[in-house]
C-alpha cells in the first residue's frame, strides 16, 4: 500500500489525504462519490489510480438519453434476428464490461443519469451480480468498482440521487487546491513561465471563486488555458509587434469567460467582471516592490 500512495502521489499535484482515503475506500471493496466542482483533479486521481494498480477504467458521462439498456448492453438486432437471442450476440454496456473484467466503472455527471438508469446500481452494488434478461447472471470481479463524480453546485439538468443509491456509496469532497498547488499544477502542463504569467493567471482563477457576481468561479483549467494561448499569441507574432498587454488581456478573456457561471441578477457581462479582476491583479503585479 505504501508504494501504492508514492505511486499515485508522484503523478498528481498534492492531495495525499484525498488519495489515502480514496485508495483505502478502494482496497476495501467500497464504491465512492467524488463530489466537487470541475477542475479539482477528480478524473486525475482516478487516472493515476489505474496506471498505479493497472486496474483499467471503462469512462462513461451521464446525460438524460444513458439508457439501461445502454449502461447494461443489449442484443445486436441483426445478429438475434438470424442466431436467436446466444450469449455471443450480446454486445455488453459499459457496466457489463466493467463487472466482468473487474474495471473501475467511472461516471463522470453522475447526477445527470434518469432514474431508472441509476436503479440498476442499487441491485448490482448490494448483490454484486447483475442479472440480464436472456443473457442471465453477470457476476461482478473482484476489482469492479464504480467511481461516480458529481457537482454538488449544479442545478441544472440534474436529477436527485435516492437515498438508497447513496447508501451504497462513501462519499469524499474535493475543494479547489492551495494557490502554491495550483501554481504547481500549471507548471506542469504548461510551457515554461519567467515572467510571472502564472501567478497571474492562477490569481484570477481563485479570484473568480471569490467575486461576489460569480455564482461559480474557474478551475485551473481556466489559468492553463491563458498561459498556453497567450504564450503562443507571443510566438506567432513578429518580434516587437503587437501590445504584449491587450494580448495578456485577450488572453484572459478567452480562457475564463465561459469557466465562470455569473448571478442571474447580475447585470453585468463576464468580459467585464473579467476585466475588471484582470487589471487589479494585473496593477499590483507590476507595482515595484
Amino acid at each position: 500500500m505504501n508504494e501504492l500512495m508514492e505511486c499515485v502521489c508522484d503523478r498528481v499535484v498534492g492531495r495525499k489525504k484525498e488519495i489515502l482515503m480514496i485508495l483505502s475506500a478502494l482496497h476495501a471493496g467500497k464504491h465512492i462519490f467524488l463530489e466537487g466542482p470541475p477542475g479539482t483533479s477528480k478524473s486525475t486521481i482516478l487516472q493515476a489510480i489505474s496506471e498505479c494498480t493497472r486496474i483499467g477504467y471503462s469512462l462513461i458521462t451521464g446525460n438524460s438519453d444513458l439508457s439501461t439498456s445502454k449502461l447494461v448492453g443489449y442484443f445486436d438486432p441483426a445478429e438475434t434476428l438470424s442466431r436467436g437471442y446466444r450469449p455471443e450476440c450480446f454486445v455488453p454496456g459499459p457496466l457489463t464490461e466493467a463487472m466482468q473484467k473487474g474495471l473501475f466503472l467511472y461516471i463522470e455527471e453522475f447526477n445527470r443519469l434518469p432514474d431508472e438508469t441509476t436503479n440498476v446500481f442499487v441491485t448490482v452494488m448490494s448483490e454484486k451480480r447483475l442479472s440480464v434478461p436472456r443473457f442471465g447472471m453477470v457476476e461482478a470481479h473482484r476489482d469492479f468498482r464504480i467511481i461516480a463524480a458529481l457537482n454538488p453546485l449544479d442545478d441544472i439538468g440534474i436529477s436527485r440521487i435516492s437515498r438508497a443509491l447513496k447508501d451504497r456509496f462513501t462519499s469524499i469532497r474535493l475543494d479547489y487546491q492551495s494557490r502554491e498547488e495550483e501554481r504547481a499544477i500549471v507548471r506542469r502542463r504548461s510551457v515554461r513561465d519567467t515572467d510571472g504569467i502564472i501567478d497571474l493567471a492562477v490569481d484570477i482563477a481563485r479570484e473568480t471563486r471569490r467575486h461576489p457576481d460569480i455564482k461559480l468561479g474557474s478551475s485551473v483549467r481556466g489559468s492553463i488555458d491563458m498561459v498556453d494561448i497567450y504564450r503562443r499569441a507571443l510566438e506567432l507574432l513578429p518580434p516587437g509587434n503587437g501590445d504584449t498587454e491587450e494580448i495578456l488581456l485577450r488572453s484572459a478573456l478567452m480562457a475564463f469567460r465561459n469557466r465562470i457561471w455569473i448571478y442571474e441578477t447580475t447585470e453585468r457581462q463576464a468580459e467585464d467582471i473579467l476585466t475588471e479582476i484582470f487589471e487589479r491583479l494585473h496593477r499590483v503585479k507590476k507595482k515595484p516592490s
